[in-house]
């Protein structure tokens, strides 16, 4: 019987996995199959951002940001919170049962989450890289000092991107307010409060005080001190950040089932 079962826990968790890839290439072939340009689209966005502010930081006559040069500390800002954002907005559509694929029966709200999770880590971990080899082609020269903590900050912001985004996307089950809550809070509040355009060490200390409560400054904090030599900031704190996503992610779980029973 144990095998038997065994046997049978093993066929569908096989199946669980299939259909998990199946949904990866559905995204990926939607998302950049019809396009001409295809990948290169993903890299618009956050170039278009690091551009302007790029030349903003020219005609006020700034060179480097925390010891960093401009391009690299934008680089190592906007493309990480961007990872971010959009983790959390495609969870929050998941959660709260936008996707089509749910009528499916051998889809599971699991299986979408899980295939659009990687689907966007993966991308945006690629566009991270691709945009640091560029800077270094155009002759910012660096050397990443600690990769793994380079790839624990950016595997952190993913994990606040799914917590955040299960805590909307069940509140939105209930409050479909929630979905403009959330959108103006990535738009103004969490972009000017994340590090992308300063480092906690140059904050007065009230206002440092208030801004290491973001976990995504100190994810962003800590990707740059990976980066860079020259940069190590002293206000990292990752067990904060860690404690951070299993409350979010414990709480949207919970809510998420709460909101279902009592819509059935």
């Amino acid at each position: 019987m144990s095998t038997a079962g065994t046997h049978m826990r093993e066929s569908a968790f096989t199946i669980q996995c299939r259909v998990v890839h199946a949904l990866i290439l559905r995204d990926v072939k939607s998302r950049f199959g019809g396009r001409r340009l295809g990948f290169t689209w993903a890299l618009i966005e956050p170039l278009l951002f690091i551009s302007i502010f790029i030349g903003i930081f020219q005609l006020i006559g700034k060179t480097s940001q925390g010891g960093i040069p401009v391009p690299l500390f934008f680089v190592t800002g906007f493309s990480p919170f961007f990872m971010f954002r959009d983790v959390l907005s495609q969870v929050t559509a998941c959660t709260k049962g936008m996707s089509p694929l749910l009528m499916f029966p051998q889809v599971s709200r699991t299986d979408v989450l899980a295939a659009t999770i990687i689907v966007e880590t993966l991308i945006a971990i690629l566009v991270f890289f691709i945009l640091l080899a560029g800077c270094y082609a155009l002759g910012y020269t660096f050397t990443i000092e600690r990769p793994l903590d380079v790839l624990i900050g950016l595997l952190l912001l993913v994990g606040l991107g799914v917590g955040l985004g299960l805590v909307l996307g069940a509140l939105t089950i209930r409050y479909d307010f929630v979905s403009t809550f959330s959108n103006a809070l990535l738009s103004r509040p969490l972009f000017l409060a994340s590090g992308l355009f300063f480092t906690a060490d140059i904050l007065p200390v009230k206002a440092r005080t208030y801004a290491l409560f973001n976990p995504v400054l100190h994810c962003i904090e800590n990707i740059r001190s990976a980066v860079f030599h020259s940069f190590e900031s002293r206000f990292v704190d990752l067990p904060y950040v860690i404690v951070t996503i299993l409350v979010l992610i414990g709480f949207g779980l919970i809510m998420a089932d709460f909101f279902e029973r009592s819509r059935q």
